[in-house]
Protein backbone atom coordinates (compact mmCIF):
# COMPACT_ATOMS: atom_id res chain seq x y z
CA UNK A 1 0.00 0.00 0.00
CA UNK A 2 1.32 3.44 -0.92
CA UNK A 3 1.50 6.22 1.65
CA UNK A 4 -0.38 8.69 -0.58
CA UNK A 5 -2.40 7.94 -3.68
CA UNK A 6 -4.12 10.71 -5.66
CA UNK A 7 -6.42 9.91 -8.56
CA UNK A 8 -8.14 12.31 -10.94
CA UNK A 9 -7.94 15.14 -8.40
CA UNK A 10 -9.95 18.14 -9.51
CA UNK A 11 -10.15 21.19 -7.27
CA UNK A 12 -12.45 23.99 -8.35
CA UNK A 13 -12.94 27.49 -6.96
CA UNK A 14 -16.21 29.35 -7.47
CA UNK A 15 -15.64 32.69 -9.21
CA UNK A 16 -18.03 35.23 -10.73
CA UNK A 17 -19.46 33.60 -13.81
CA UNK A 18 -18.32 30.03 -13.21
CA UNK A 19 -15.56 27.83 -11.83
CA UNK A 20 -11.77 28.10 -11.87
CA UNK A 21 -10.03 24.74 -12.31
CA UNK A 22 -6.96 25.16 -10.10
CA UNK A 23 -6.14 21.43 -9.95
CA UNK A 24 -7.30 19.60 -13.04
CA UNK A 25 -7.10 15.80 -13.06
CA UNK A 26 -3.87 15.16 -11.16
CA UNK A 27 -2.64 11.61 -10.45
CA UNK A 28 0.18 11.09 -7.93
CA UNK A 29 1.67 8.23 -5.96
CA UNK A 30 4.02 8.48 -2.99
CA UNK A 31 5.59 5.51 -1.20
CA UNK A 32 6.59 5.34 2.46
CA UNK A 33 9.80 7.31 2.99
CA UNK A 34 9.88 8.63 -0.59
CA UNK A 35 10.65 12.22 -1.59
CA UNK A 36 8.64 13.86 -4.37
CA UNK A 37 9.17 17.30 -5.86
CA UNK A 38 6.28 19.32 -7.31
CA UNK A 39 7.53 22.11 -9.58
CA UNK A 40 5.88 24.93 -11.50
CA UNK A 41 5.48 28.68 -11.77
CA UNK A 42 3.20 30.68 -9.50
CA UNK A 43 -0.35 29.91 -10.59
CA UNK A 44 0.42 26.39 -11.76
CA UNK A 45 -1.59 24.76 -8.95
CA UNK A 46 1.19 23.63 -6.59
CA UNK A 47 -0.10 25.15 -3.36
CA UNK A 48 -3.72 24.29 -4.14
CA UNK A 49 -2.64 20.68 -4.64
CA UNK A 50 -1.07 20.70 -1.15
CA UNK A 51 -4.10 22.37 0.44
CA UNK A 52 -6.36 19.85 -1.28
CA UNK A 53 -4.46 16.97 0.33
CA UNK A 54 -5.09 18.53 3.76
CA UNK A 55 -8.68 19.46 2.97
CA UNK A 56 -7.89 23.14 3.51
CA UNK A 57 -9.97 24.50 0.65
CA UNK A 58 -11.43 28.00 0.84
CA UNK A 59 -15.20 28.33 1.27
CA UNK A 60 -15.53 28.79 -2.50
CA UNK A 61 -13.61 25.56 -3.17
CA UNK A 62 -14.84 22.03 -3.88
CA UNK A 63 -13.63 18.74 -5.30
CA UNK A 64 -14.77 17.64 -8.73
CA UNK A 65 -16.59 14.36 -9.30
CA UNK A 66 -14.33 11.32 -9.18
CA UNK A 67 -11.56 13.02 -7.16
CA UNK A 68 -9.74 10.70 -4.80
CA UNK A 69 -7.05 11.29 -2.17
CA UNK A 70 -6.07 8.17 -0.27
CA UNK A 71 -3.73 8.33 2.71
CA UNK A 72 -2.63 4.85 3.80
CA UNK A 73 -5.73 3.51 2.10
CA UNK A 74 -8.13 5.91 3.79
CA UNK A 75 -10.17 8.14 1.48
CA UNK A 76 -9.83 11.81 2.49
CA UNK A 77 -12.21 13.35 -0.04
CA UNK A 78 -15.50 13.66 1.79
CA UNK A 79 -14.16 12.57 5.19
CA UNK A 80 -15.61 14.34 8.22
CA UNK A 81 -14.12 17.51 9.73
CA UNK A 82 -13.24 15.75 12.99
CA UNK A 83 -11.15 13.13 11.23
CA UNK A 84 -9.48 15.78 9.06
CA UNK A 85 -8.45 17.72 12.18
CA UNK A 86 -6.89 14.54 13.57
CA UNK A 87 -4.93 14.00 10.36
CA UNK A 88 -3.74 17.60 9.92
CA UNK A 89 -0.56 18.23 11.88
CA UNK A 90 -0.64 14.71 13.24
CA UNK A 91 -0.39 12.22 10.39
CA UNK A 92 0.15 14.83 7.66
CA UNK A 93 2.00 18.08 8.43
CA UNK A 94 2.74 21.10 6.28
CA UNK A 95 5.48 23.75 6.33
CA UNK A 96 4.37 27.02 4.77
CA UNK A 97 6.59 29.25 2.69
CA UNK A 98 6.73 32.39 4.87
CA UNK A 99 7.27 31.60 8.56
CA UNK A 100 6.84 35.19 9.74
CA UNK A 101 3.21 35.15 8.60
CA UNK A 102 2.63 31.61 9.94
CA UNK A 103 4.04 32.20 13.43
CA UNK A 104 2.01 34.27 15.90
CA UNK A 105 4.06 37.37 16.82
CA UNK A 106 2.53 37.72 20.32
CA UNK A 107 3.43 34.22 21.57
CA UNK A 108 6.89 32.81 22.23
CA UNK A 109 8.15 30.14 19.86
CA UNK A 110 8.20 27.71 22.78
CA UNK A 111 4.48 28.25 23.40
CA UNK A 112 3.70 27.71 19.74
CA UNK A 113 5.70 24.50 19.44
CA UNK A 114 4.25 23.32 22.74
CA UNK A 115 0.71 23.92 21.48
CA UNK A 116 1.43 21.67 18.49
CA UNK A 117 2.86 18.99 20.79
CA UNK A 118 -0.09 19.02 23.19
CA UNK A 119 -2.62 19.03 20.36
CA UNK A 120 -1.30 15.86 18.75
CA UNK A 121 0.49 13.98 21.53
CA UNK A 122 -0.54 12.79 25.02
CA UNK A 123 2.03 15.09 26.66
CA UNK A 124 1.43 17.84 29.19
CA UNK A 125 3.40 19.92 31.67
CA UNK A 126 7.08 19.09 32.07
CA UNK A 127 6.88 16.26 29.53
CA UNK A 128 5.60 18.67 26.86
CA UNK A 129 8.33 21.19 27.74
CA UNK A 130 11.03 18.55 27.40
CA UNK A 131 9.60 17.57 24.02
CA UNK A 132 9.71 21.21 22.85
CA UNK A 133 13.38 21.40 23.82
CA UNK A 134 14.06 18.10 22.03
CA UNK A 135 12.33 19.28 18.84
CA UNK A 136 14.17 22.62 18.80
CA UNK A 137 17.44 20.76 19.32
CA UNK A 138 16.59 18.36 16.49
CA UNK A 139 16.14 21.23 14.02
CA UNK A 140 19.44 22.82 14.99
CA UNK A 141 18.44 25.66 17.34
CA UNK A 142 21.15 26.12 19.97
CA UNK A 143 20.33 26.79 23.62
CA UNK A 144 16.71 25.71 23.06
CA UNK A 145 15.78 26.05 26.74
CA UNK A 146 16.62 29.76 26.43
CA UNK A 147 15.51 30.46 22.84
CA UNK A 148 12.09 28.89 23.43
CA UNK A 149 11.27 31.98 25.51
CA UNK A 150 11.96 34.30 22.55
CA UNK A 151 9.41 35.69 20.11
CA UNK A 152 9.43 35.13 16.33
CA UNK A 153 10.82 38.61 15.58
CA UNK A 154 13.92 37.73 17.63
CA UNK A 155 14.80 34.93 15.20
CA UNK A 156 16.35 35.21 11.73
CA UNK A 157 14.43 33.96 8.70
CA UNK A 158 16.32 30.67 8.68
CA UNK A 159 15.75 30.14 12.42
CA UNK A 160 12.03 30.88 12.05
CA UNK A 161 11.84 28.26 9.33
CA UNK A 162 13.52 25.80 11.70
CA UNK A 163 10.83 26.59 14.26
CA UNK A 164 8.18 25.85 11.62
CA UNK A 165 9.84 22.51 10.91
CA UNK A 166 9.86 21.72 14.65
CA UNK A 167 6.13 22.49 14.81
CA UNK A 168 5.49 20.27 11.80
CA UNK A 169 7.39 17.41 13.46
CA UNK A 170 5.56 17.81 16.76
CA UNK A 171 2.80 15.38 15.78
CA UNK A 172 5.27 12.78 14.44
CA UNK A 173 3.73 12.83 10.94
CA UNK A 174 4.13 10.13 8.31
CA UNK A 175 3.88 12.69 5.50
CA UNK A 176 5.47 16.14 5.44
CA UNK A 177 4.49 18.72 2.81
CA UNK A 178 6.93 21.62 2.44
CA UNK A 179 5.52 24.50 0.39
CA UNK A 180 8.38 26.67 -0.93
CA UNK A 181 10.22 26.35 2.42
CA UNK A 182 13.29 28.30 1.23
CA UNK A 183 11.68 31.10 -0.82
CA UNK A 184 12.58 33.97 1.54
CA UNK A 185 16.06 32.67 2.42
CA UNK A 186 19.49 33.41 0.97
CA UNK A 187 21.42 30.66 -0.79
CA UNK A 188 23.55 29.55 2.16
CA UNK A 189 20.57 29.34 4.55
CA UNK A 190 18.54 27.61 1.82
CA UNK A 191 21.18 24.88 1.63
CA UNK A 192 21.04 24.42 5.41
CA UNK A 193 17.24 24.10 5.45
CA UNK A 194 17.24 21.63 2.55
CA UNK A 195 19.91 19.55 4.27
CA UNK A 196 17.90 19.60 7.49
CA UNK A 197 14.69 18.56 5.73
CA UNK A 198 16.41 15.67 3.99
CA UNK A 199 18.12 14.52 7.20
CA UNK A 200 14.91 14.64 9.24
CA UNK A 201 12.94 12.89 6.49
CA UNK A 202 15.48 10.08 6.24
CA UNK A 203 15.83 9.68 10.01
CA UNK A 204 12.08 9.45 10.57
CA UNK A 205 11.33 7.63 7.29
CA UNK A 206 8.60 10.12 6.42
CA UNK A 207 7.19 10.72 3.00
CA UNK A 208 8.17 14.21 1.81
CA UNK A 209 6.46 16.36 -0.82
CA UNK A 210 8.59 19.41 -1.63
CA UNK A 211 6.82 22.17 -3.56
CA UNK A 212 9.02 24.61 -5.42
CA UNK A 213 9.37 26.78 -8.52
CA UNK A 214 13.05 25.83 -8.73
CA UNK A 215 14.22 22.55 -10.26
CA UNK A 216 17.64 23.15 -8.68
CA UNK A 217 16.14 23.04 -5.18
CA UNK A 218 14.21 19.86 -5.96
CA UNK A 219 17.32 18.19 -7.40
CA UNK A 220 19.04 18.39 -4.00
CA UNK A 221 16.29 16.59 -2.11
CA UNK A 222 13.83 14.62 -4.26
CA UNK A 223 13.97 11.21 -5.88
CA UNK A 224 11.07 11.91 -8.24
CA UNK A 225 9.65 15.10 -9.68
CA UNK A 226 6.28 16.17 -11.10
CA UNK A 227 6.01 19.28 -13.28
CA UNK A 228 2.67 21.11 -13.02
CA UNK A 229 1.21 23.62 -15.45
CA UNK A 230 -2.39 24.79 -15.41
CA UNK A 231 -3.20 22.37 -12.61
CA UNK A 232 -2.12 19.44 -14.82
CA UNK A 233 0.88 17.14 -14.69
CA UNK A 234 2.87 17.87 -17.86
CA UNK A 235 5.93 15.75 -17.06
CA UNK A 236 7.03 13.33 -14.37
CA UNK A 237 9.84 10.91 -13.68
CA UNK A 238 13.00 10.27 -11.65
CA UNK A 239 14.50 13.67 -10.83
CA UNK A 240 17.94 12.98 -12.30
CA UNK A 241 16.40 11.79 -15.59
CA UNK A 242 14.05 14.75 -15.95
CA UNK A 243 16.86 17.21 -15.24
CA UNK A 244 19.31 15.45 -17.56
CA UNK A 245 16.84 15.18 -20.44
CA UNK A 246 13.68 17.27 -19.97
CA UNK A 247 11.04 16.39 -22.56
CA UNK A 248 8.17 18.85 -22.26
CA UNK A 249 8.84 22.34 -23.69
CA UNK A 250 7.63 23.80 -20.38
CA UNK A 251 10.17 21.79 -18.39
CA UNK A 252 12.89 22.84 -20.79
CA UNK A 253 11.72 26.43 -20.35
CA UNK A 254 12.02 26.17 -16.58
CA UNK A 255 15.53 24.78 -16.99
CA UNK A 256 16.47 27.61 -19.36
CA UNK A 257 15.16 30.25 -16.97
CA UNK A 258 17.82 29.61 -14.35
CA UNK A 259 21.59 30.02 -14.31
CA UNK A 260 23.97 27.66 -12.55
CA UNK A 261 27.35 28.69 -11.19
CA UNK A 262 29.16 27.04 -14.11
CA UNK A 263 26.75 28.29 -16.78
CA UNK A 264 28.55 30.47 -19.35
CA UNK A 265 25.40 32.14 -20.64
CA UNK A 266 25.23 35.87 -19.93
CA UNK A 267 21.47 36.13 -20.20
CA UNK A 268 18.51 34.04 -19.08
CA UNK A 269 16.10 32.43 -21.54
CA UNK A 270 12.76 33.19 -19.91
CA UNK A 271 9.52 31.51 -20.93
CA UNK A 272 7.53 34.06 -22.96
CA UNK A 273 4.24 35.32 -21.61
CA UNK A 274 2.79 34.46 -18.22
CA UNK A 275 0.51 31.91 -16.60
CA UNK A 276 -3.11 32.85 -17.45
CA UNK A 277 -5.81 33.18 -14.83
CA UNK A 278 -7.44 29.85 -13.99
CA UNK A 279 -10.62 30.92 -15.82
CA UNK A 280 -8.77 31.88 -19.02
CA UNK A 281 -7.05 28.66 -20.10
CA UNK A 282 -6.90 28.26 -23.88
CA UNK A 283 -8.45 25.43 -25.82
CA UNK A 284 -6.14 22.46 -26.44
CA UNK A 285 -2.80 22.26 -24.70
CA UNK A 286 -2.78 24.87 -21.93
CA UNK A 287 0.85 25.75 -22.64
CA UNK A 288 0.57 26.22 -26.41
CA UNK A 289 0.34 30.08 -26.43
CA UNK A 290 3.77 30.21 -24.75
CA UNK A 291 5.37 27.24 -26.51
CA UNK A 292 8.12 27.63 -29.12
CA UNK A 293 7.42 24.16 -30.56
CA UNK A 294 3.65 24.44 -30.94
CA UNK A 295 1.95 22.21 -33.53
CA UNK A 296 -1.44 22.84 -35.21
CA UNK A 297 -3.10 20.09 -33.17
CA UNK A 298 -1.84 21.65 -29.91
CA UNK A 299 -4.41 24.43 -30.39
CA UNK A 300 -7.28 21.95 -30.84
CA UNK A 301 -6.86 19.16 -28.30
CA UNK A 302 -4.87 18.36 -25.18
CA UNK A 303 -2.84 15.14 -25.16
CA UNK A 304 -2.89 12.62 -22.37
CA UNK A 305 0.19 11.52 -20.49
CA UNK A 306 2.48 9.69 -22.92
CA UNK A 307 5.64 7.66 -22.62
CA UNK A 308 8.37 9.77 -24.26
CA UNK A 309 10.46 8.39 -27.13
CA UNK A 310 8.76 5.00 -27.05
CA UNK A 311 9.82 4.40 -23.44
CA UNK A 312 6.91 2.46 -21.94
CA UNK A 313 8.11 2.60 -18.32
CA UNK A 314 5.43 3.82 -15.93
CA UNK A 315 7.87 6.13 -14.12
CA UNK A 316 8.44 8.57 -17.02
CA UNK A 317 5.55 10.43 -18.65
CA UNK A 318 5.04 13.63 -20.62
CA UNK A 319 1.87 15.45 -21.76
CA UNK A 320 2.90 16.69 -25.21
CA UNK A 321 1.95 16.01 -28.83
CA UNK A 322 5.64 15.93 -29.74
CA UNK A 323 5.78 12.44 -28.24
CA UNK A 324 2.66 10.74 -29.54
CA UNK A 325 -0.03 10.75 -32.21
CA UNK A 326 -2.89 9.28 -30.25
CA UNK A 327 -4.68 10.96 -27.38
CA UNK A 328 -4.45 8.95 -24.18
CA UNK A 329 -7.35 9.50 -21.75
CA UNK A 330 -5.41 10.19 -18.52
Amino acid sequence: MSLLGIRNLRTHLAVPGGWAKVVDGVDLELAEGETLGVVGESGSGKTMLALSILGLLPEAGSFGAGSSIRFRGEELVGVGKKRLREIRGGEIAMIFQEPMTSLNPVFTVGNQVREAVELHRPLKGAAARHEVIRLLTEVGISSPDVRMRDYPHQFSGGMRQRVMIAMALAGEPSLLIADEPTTALDVSIEAQILKLLKAVQARKEMGLVLISHDLGVVSKVCERVVILYGGRVVESGPTHEVLAAPKHPYTRGLMGSRLSIDDRRKTLRPIPGEVPEATMWPRGCKFHPRCSEVLPRCRKAEPGLLAPDGDDRADREVRCWLFGDEEVPR
